[in-house]
């Protein structure tokens, strides 16, 4: 029971840390001096890196840039945040699950004899 919990637990964990540059976005609330900006994606630590060119302009602030595939653009992966966000993401999940499934599952109370 313990093990497929396990396995359980870190496939949604991966899926959720492989999903995560996609959720997070990032915002520039004005116009930055340096227009080609490396940006980080992902969460809770970034891990996906991306080259963007902003636009000149300051009507065009404020702005929020949003992940690109990277099939899309080229992205340059981190192993240590993606390891340490991944480790976030099972923790939680595991703790979340472990709760729900004691509050369902409930403890078999002996009679003593």
């Amino acid at each position: 029971m313990l093990k497929t919990r396990l396995i359980i637990t870190g496939i949604f964990s991966l899926g959720i840390t492989l999903l995560s540059p996609f959720v997070f976005y990032s915002y520039f609330e004005t116009q930055p001096q340096i227009l080609n900006q490396q940006l980080s994606f992902g969460g809770p630590f970034p891990y996906a890196e991306q080259t963007v060119s902003l636009p000149s302009g300051k009507n065009h602030y404020p702005l929020e840039i949003k992940f690109e595939s990277p099939f899309e653009r080229k992205t340059e992966f981190k192993i240590i945040p993606f390891i340490f966000s991944f480790v976030c993401f099972y923790l939680l999940i595991f703790a979340i699950y472990s709760i729900i499934a004691r509050f369902f599952k409930g403890k078999a109370i002996k009679e003593p004899l």
